[in-house]
């Protein structure tokens, strides 16, 4: 052990001076050093590439074709939106620069003159209404989208977009925010076809460079974006599922910011003077699906059972290493809406036992639980393992890759997996994506669960401009998702980011997107 820390000291006396040299990030992209101009009159020599550590491979480029967290959050710097939420979650303006709401129904939006895409191309409504085509029907978007008439939503000339809804549809504006609503140029599009995601046009603060899977992702600053251009010449993501290499590589410079640090390395890093530690709560709550479409997971009692036998104590303590708080709800307290009245999950192993045996597994089961290389993940399945072992439940575990286990929970493939999932301050896109029964899969209903009485209160939330009916039905939607037990909520989220000292400009939303082009060093 001497040994290694010797050698790990070393090391990190070999990176600050290698740094201080302003030589390669660690990236295999070279870094050169740039200059910036200090109040318009003084130049100096400056860094001007922000290396990320991203946990997981992206899915896809398209911004059509996932919403998966690492896909978007590279999305996020390539593609806009109509509209953008600051730091609050406040709804600001972004592609649209103002826009009028007609009616319940019926939204103007003015598009901003002068956007220019990637490829040199002029933003106009054509690709505002193209690229809402492209949702029609996507079973990424479908909970996002799904209350909008396409049919009768256009361009009304070069720079106006009207929208139309199916129904009233209060978050419509927060929904119009999610990457999966990101604008396209309709040739660059067309032309792509289904190579777009080896080649995204968008008209974000920065463009597609260069895509290695499993290795790196690398933006350049677009030097003709519309908004406040970036200070930073690069942006480089680099591939590091293992939550340990992550935190090595930030703290000898591999990497200048880390997303996803372990909960266990947070107090190591505190202690370091070249390193900050960003600690937010966000909208993710995070649990363990159960495929409800197939036995044992289609009867209640078994779900219940299950829900009884974990301990959840134990599964922040240990995995979470205390970060966060244990689940209270079907979302996060930091959502609208969140139904502060239900039952403590109770660790009952006994009250376990006595539910299986009354859904006619007295000796209870073999099953399999699947995740992906997120080492946080396989800490929670491996202590859910040993605990459901203690009712008699024996459980293997199952780790893929990042694609394949993703494609799979979609998919509904496995018996039980461990997730995440992510809202933006509303409870639609918290409960109705992830429980109404038209939205099982791709639109985010991961556990295929059903219930006609639940679909009738999601519904009446979707379509209500009440707050007050809004809040009623979300109350008694979350104490039948409570009751029910589609999946095994874990824990409410904190999300520690971690940061080299002289970044500047440091921004993250609570649903977790990063303001890059706010960034310096």
């Amino acid at each position: 052990m001497k040994k290694i820390i010797t050698l790990l000291a070393l090391l990190l006396v070999a990176v600050a001076l290698v740094t201080a040299c302003n030589n390669d990030s660690g990236n295999n992209v070279a870094a050169d050093p740039g200059t910036v101009t200090d109040g318009g009159d003084t130049a100096a020599a400056a860094r001007d590439t922000l290396v990320v550590g991203l946990t997981a491979n992206p899915v896809s480029l398209n911004p059509f074709a996932t919403t998966d967290n690492p896909a978007s959050r590279v999305n996020y710097n390539i593609h806009q939106r109509l509209v953008a939420r600051d730091t609050d979650m406040n709804v600001i303006p972004s592609l649209a620069e103002r826009w009028e709401i007609v009616d319940d129904t019926t939204y103007i939006f003015h598009i901003r003159q002068g956007v220019l895409f990637h490829n040199g191309e002029t933003l106009t409504a054509h690709d505002v209404a193209f690229s809402f085509a492209q949702l029609d029907g996507n079973p990424h978007a479908a909970a996002v989208t799904g209350p909008i008439d396409f049919a009768n939503s256009r361009a009304i000339d070069d720079y106006t977009f009207e929208l139309r809804m199916l129904n009233p549809f209060a978050p419509i504006l927060q929904h119009l925010a999610h990457p999966v609503t990101s604008i396209v140029n309709e040739k660059a599009f067309l032309e792509a076809g289904e190579d777009y995601s080896r080649q995204p046009i968008g008209t974000g603060p920065f463009q597609f460079v260069e895509w290695r899977p499993d290795e790196f992702v690398r933006l350049e600053r677009f030097d003709d974006y519309w908004g406040n251009v970036a200070r930073l010449r690069e942006l480089t993501f680099r591939i590091i599922p293992e939550s340990a290499t992550r935190t090595i590589e930030l703290e000898t410079g591999g990497i200048d910011l880390a997303i996803g640090v372990s909960p266990s390395d947070v107090p190591r890093l505190r202690g370091l003077d070249h390193v900050v530690i960003n600690s937010q709560e966000t909208f993710t709550t995070n649990f363990i699906g159960l495929v409800n479409h197939s036995a044992p997971f289609d009867n209640v009692l078994v779900r219940q059972a299950l829900n009884y036998a974990i301990d959840r104590n134990a599964i922040l303590n240990i995995a979470f290493a205390g970060n966060g708080t244990i689940a209270q709800a079907p979302m996060s307290p930091t959502v609208w809406g969140f139904n502060e009245n239900l039952p403590p999950l109770e660790f009952n192993p006994e009250r376990a036992r006595e539910l299986l045996a009354q859904a006619g597994f007295p000796d209870g089961f073999h099953t399999t639980i699947t995740t992906d290389e997120l080492q946080l993940r396989r800490d929670v399945a491996e202590i859910v393992q040993a605990q459901l072992a203690q009712i008699g439940v024996t459980v293997d575990i199952i780790t893929l890759e990042r694609g394949a286990y993703i494609g799979g929970v979609i998919a509904g493939e496995f018996d039980m997996f461990v997730l995440g999932w992510s809202t933006f301050g509303d409870p639609d896109y918290a409960l109705y994506a992830s429980f109404h029964s038209t939205t099982h899969g791709a639109s985010g209903n991961m556990s295929f669960y059903s219930n006609p009485a639940l679909d009738v209160l999601l519904e009446q939330g979707r379509v209500s401009v009440d707050d007050a009916e809004r809040l009623a039905a979300y109350a008694a939607a979350q104490a039948i998702i409570w009751e029910e037990v589609p999946v095994l909520f874990i824990q409410h989220d904190v999300e520690n980011t971690g940061f080299t000292a002289d970044l500047k400009g440091f921004a993250v939303t609570p649903d977790g997107y990063f303001s890059f082009n706010e960034m310096y060093f």
